[in-house]
């Protein structure tokens, strides 16, 4: 696109003016340049996301760019206002949104549709886990604090709502009847086998 602005702008001056310095009908603006269009994989990708259902992978990137790609020549580049790595990404299958997590623990919904951000919410601590479940607009967050919490992408009201829902990693080791140190961090939580989506149960991993 910048070779074409740049090709565009010397036929005209060409054609005003023929004596003239083609260089001079080239003014600051032309001279910034910027990705338009990308195609294939990024260079600095780092995290993928699979739906199956859309059959749509995200790649997310060092640098704050998430590409998505799918079958019938379906690519699309989403840009975050931050440069910041992903650390994680998951799509809410079949909703038409992908959820992503910076490194500074910025959570943001994108709107596929609308290829933008639709919704995003800075989380206060540390987010050391991330899982969507699926089937749902429900999300689970694990923190460096032990704690599991619960979020919401309420797409009639374009927002990410926290749910009052916390499960301490103390309360699962009790109930297990196991013991764990000080200080855990939540590094990893998932959906209970075998519901579907449709329980609320969680299996934690510490």
């Amino acid at each position: 696109m910048f070779a074409i602005r740049l090709l565009q702008k010397a036929k005209t001056h060409h054609h005003n003016n023929n004596q003239q310095n083609v260089q001079g009908s080239v003014a600051p603006a032309d001279l910034d340049p910027h990705i338009a269009h990308h195609y294939g994989i990024p260079s600095t990708a780092s995290i993928l996301a699979f739906d199956p259902i859309q059959r749509l992978m995200a790649i997310g990137t060092l640098d704050g760019r998430i590409k998505v790609v799918g079958g019938d020549n379906v690519e699309g580049l989403l840009i975050s206002p931050k440069q910041l790595p992903y650390k994680n990404l998951e799509f809410l299958h079949n909703q038409g949104f992908l959820v992503s997590v910076s490194n500074e623990n910025d959570i943001q919904v994108w709107d596929l549709e609308h290829r933008q951000i639709a919704s995003s919410l800075k989380w206060e601590c540390n987010i050391t886990a991330f899982s969507v479940i699926p089937g749902t607009h429900f999300m689970y967050i694990g923190d460096e604090y032990g704690m599991v919490s619960v979020l919401k992408y309420d797409a009639e009201e374009v927002a990410i709502l926290q749910l009052p829902y916390h499960i301490p990693a103390n309360s699962l080791a009790d109930a297990a009847g196991v013991s764990l140190p000080d200080h855990i961090s939540v590094v990893g939580v998932l959906p209970q086998p075998c519901t579907s989506g449709n329980r609320q149960d969680i299996l934690n991993v510490i």
